[in-house]
Order: C-alpha cells, then sequence, then structure tokens
C-alpha cells in the first residue's frame, strides 16, 4: 500500500512503485479518478511530483511526493471484504511462486480485476492477504479464461517481465475446444481493430487498418464435432484467438460474443492459457477436466 501523509492531500511513491507512470499511479490510488479528468488536472498542473509540474508520462521514483487537489485524497475510503472463501480458492490454485513471481491457474469465471459488474478481481483478493500485499498483475486473462496467470511480487519483477513483453521474448501457447473439425494446422495472420465498439461493447474485428496479430492453431484431438487445438501467439491483442478462431470458421466453444453457445456446460469459454514462457521460466497449468469431458462425448 502506498504511504500517505496524514496532513497533506500527499501520496508517497514506494520502491514499489519505480518506474510507474504517474498517470497510471493516480488511476490506482483514486479509484473514482476517471482518465480524462486525470489527465486534465495534470495539464493545469494540480497535480505535482515533487512540488514541479510534470507530464503524465512522468515516471516515479520512491520516495516521490505526489500532490493532488483534497477533493481527491480526502476521500471515505471503504475497506474492501473478500471473502475467505475466494482467498482459499485462489490459493488452492496457485501452480508456481518465488521472490518473484506468482503463477495462478486462474479458475475460468473470476475476473483479473474489478470493472463493470465485478466487485473483486484475482488482484484485490490476493493483495488482500498480507503475504502478497504488493503483487501486481503482469499481464491479463479475460474473465472467462483459465489458466497461466503472471503476477509480479514486486515492480522490478514487473518491468523486466514488460521488457521481456516489447522484445517478443515471451512465449505463450493456449488450449482450446473448437467447434467443428480442424483437419490441418492453419496460421491466422489477420489485423485486428482492437477499438472497434458495437453499442459502447468493445467487439475486435479483422481490419487492415488494426494491429497486427498472427494465431497458429495445430490440431491435437477430434470427436467430429469438436476438435481439441494448440494456440499459439507470439503478442497478444485483444480477444485474439476468439476473433481469429471465428475467422477461420472454428469459433471457439462457448463463445457467445464471436460464436454460439453450443454447449450446456456450466463453462462459458472453453479457452485455457496452457503454457507460459520467458527467461528461464516455463510453466505449464494443466487441462481442465471440463475439455476433456467434452471431447470424450460421442
Amino acid at each position: 500500500m502506498p504511504s500517505t501523509t496524514e496532513q497533506k492531500p500527499i501520496f508517497i511513491a514506494t520502491a514499489n512503485d519505480l518506474g510507474q507512470r504517474v498517470d497510471n499511479y493516480l488511476l490506482k490510488q483514486c479509484k473514482h479518478l476517471n482518465k480524462s479528468s486525470c489527465y486534465k488536472l495534470i495539464r493545469k498542473g494540480q497535480i505535482r511530483v515533487n512540488g514541479k509540474r510534470v507530464k503524465a508520462l512522468h515516471k516515479l521514483s520512491a520516495g516521490d511526493q505526489i500532490r493532488v487537489p483534497p477533493f481527491l485524497y480526502f476521500v471515505d475510503r471503504q475497506p474492501v471484504t473478500v471473502p475467505k472463501t475466494l482467498q482459499q480458492q485462489l490459493l488452492k490454485h496457485i501452480i508456481y511462486e518465488d521472490a518473484d513471481y506468482l503463477v495462478l491457474n486462474k479458475p475460468a469465471g473470476i475476473p483479473c480485476h474489478t470493472g463493470t459488474g465485478h466487485a473483486l478481481g484475482v488482484i484485490e483478493t490476493l493483495s488482500s492477504l498480507a503475504t502478497y500485499a504488493d503483487v501486481q498483475l503482469a499481464h491479463r486473462l479475460d474473465k472467462d479464461t483459465s489458466g497461466c496467470l503472471l503476477l509480479a511480487m514486486h515492480r522490478p519483477a514487473l518491468l523486466v517481465f514488460q521488457q521481456a513483453l516489447q522484445q517478443h521474448a515471451v512465449s505463450k501457447s493456449y488450449l482450446a475446444v473448437l467447434v467443428g473439425q480442424l483437419k490441418a494446422a492453419t496460421t491466422v495472420n489477420r489485423a485486428l481493430d482492437t477499438a472497434h465498439r458495437i453499442n459502447g461493447i468493445r467487439h475486435v474485428v479483422v481490419s487492415e487498418t488494426g494491429q497486427s496479430a498472427e494465431t497458429v492453431f495445430k490440431p491435437l484431438k477430434s470427436n467430429g464435432q469438436f476438435t481439441l487445438s494448440q494456440c499459439d501467439i507470439s503478442s497478444g491483442r485483444t480477444h485474439q484467438i476468439r476473433v481469429h478462431a471465428q475467422f477461420m470458421g472454428h469459433p471457439v466453444l462457448g463463445d457467445r460474443f464471436y460464436g454460439k453457445n453450443y454447449t450446456n456446460s456450466d463453462r462459458q469459454l472453453f479457452l485455457h492459457a496452457h503454457t507460459l514462457q520467458f527467461g528461464t521460466y516455463s510453466i505449464t497449468a494443466p487441462l481442465p477436466e471440463e475439455f476433456d469431458a467434452v471431447l470424450n462425448k460421442t
């Protein structure tokens, strides 16, 4: 948790905030502050670091004093109550941990963080425990996607992973149950427009004006109706595998957004982050039982 002064509306950056942009820091600390208001306050000089005006991209150092308007600082901060059952559930799903990183086999149906319609997520739940008070999400998975989710135990470790991402030195492999029979390995290399909206809701589409994206689908097992496929990506875009699967005519099973709900299973989306590799790390989250159950049906 950040150190703060008692008398003045000043946040004090800790070692765990090293290198974080001041705009992202403020949005994290002031949950009621939206992005447009944050940038407006920074431009007007109403937010200062060590008494000086800064730009939104300014990176913090440990000990920096971030002064904000009193209406941002002096607000009632309601403590977040996290059910012990949820804490225990996530603790049971930790599949790797050392001094730098924690890897969770995230259950499907649990979001990575709070958001629209979600009061609690993985980060709020784990950080409510004293042992993991400083953990930070290193990347994200969709709510209904299970599997390897990396969290950094401290900010320097987070920066190492982010640098690896920028250098395309992170390898991610997913498993998906696709609708239909995929007979041969298929590479989908289509740019994606991740800013596209339908009725205000993000709906990623294949578009030449979008960001480059490539997914390699490798069929592993099929019962004729469904195919278990390995899905390899080098740099992930929002909903990349789901949109590319839809594009080649084999949507991910249960994907109501980019396909159809073809199953009566309680699971919403049959997509699983199977392996995560970077540096000396190689982590694998086992195949969910629901996948086998669907594929074994004839």
